[in-house]
């Protein structure tokens, strides 16, 4: 079972108010269903795979309107098999679409969104909910990026649920794709208000234990692969310096090298593999006083700068 099914599943099973269910049924209605009419007679059919978000709309129906429900499972050919479920429900007298302020007058589909219907903070709550019941998703945590998204079938339905968003203090975008317009967030802490604002706590507990340890994994790896570039640059810079040190040896002389200069040298040659600052703690026991890291860095510039004014000199025609 998928991260986002897992979440559906939890937010299905929560107890709330008539006027609650009613906003989800709402919002789920709105984004998820086909209605088809004939004789006034008006026929309300959801498709899912998610079993969870099947079985929540049957008992919004049954529950707030005694609705007599027809299910059907349709098996699909697909690799990754996945059963359909088919919810379907005649509304004779047209109770559920009229109380939901679904049809208008003139038995057209109201298009525009009962904002007042549904103006408590917590039928917005309800709405948020249903509407991720029905075309919602969220990716898995421990994947490389985090993603929340809702499909809903026009622009108008992306701003409500957008604003709705907005007003729990989160960042949501919308864009246009193939399967309608989507509203999405990106931020880990958003994603995690989502699922505290809908009532997803076990959900929302699983995610940030997710998502702290792929956090926590991700900062070990830049830890170490920061050691390793750190010794791989230490050890380049090493030789580099003993190769300048064989090089003065050979054309200058060390004993021409003044006695802040020997004593670096002497420290590199006796650990060549060492990092400037791992010299500087061995100092003091190996030329009987302290150099500092940044002292030690002079010097290796200075040998470097007299290895190439030595190499300078002997390149002038004479």
């Amino acid at each position: 079972m998928s991260f986002a099914s897992d979440i559906k599943k939890e937010i299905s099973g929560i107890s709330l108010d008539d006027c609650c269910l009613k906003a989800e049924l709402y919002e789920i209605i709105r984004l998820k269903s086909s209605i088809m009419i004939s004789n006034r007679n008006f026929k309300v059919t959801f498709t899912t795979a998610v079993i969870q978000s099947a079985r929540r709309i049957v008992y919004l129906l049954k529950h707030l309107y005694q609705k007599k429900v027809e299910i059907l499972k349709k098996d699909t050919p697909k690799l990754d098999y996945k059963p359909l479920y088919i919810i379907a429900f005649i509304d004779e007298e047209m109770k559920v679409l009229r109380d939901l302020q679904l049809i208008n007058e003139d038995y057209s589909l109201n298009e525009t969104i009962a904002r007042e219907l549904f103006a408590k903070d917590c039928c917005k709550a309800s709405i948020l909910r249903g509407a991720f019941l029905a075309k919602g998703s969220i990716n898995n945590p421990t994947t490389n990026n985090y993603h929340f998204e809702i499909v809903c079938p026009n622009h108008e339905d992306a701003v409500f649920i957008c604003e709705l968003l907005q007003e729990i203090g989160l960042n949501p975008k919308i864009i246009t794709r193939a399967k309608g317009e989507v509203v999405y967030l990106k931020k880990a802490e958003h994603i995690g208000d989502f699922l505290r604002y809908i009532g997803a706590s076990t959900s929302l507990f699983a995610f940030e234990d997710l998502r702290i340890k792929k956090d926590l994994n991700n900062y070990v790896n830049r830890i170490m692969n920061c050691d390793v570039a750190n010794e791989q640059k230490a050890i380049a810079t090493a030789a580099k310096q003993l190769e300048d040190i064989a090089f003065l040896e050979k054309q200058y002389g060390l004993i021409n090298l003044t006695p802040r200069l020997m004593d670096a040298v002497i420290l590199r040659t006796t650990f060549p593999d060492d990092s400037l600052a791992q010299l500087s703690e061995q100092s003091e026991e190996v030329i009987n006083h302290y150099v500092s890291k940044s002292g030690l860095s002079h010097c290796f510039r200075d040998i470097r700068l007299l290895v190439e004014e030595i190499k300078k000199n002997k390149q002038k025609p004479i």
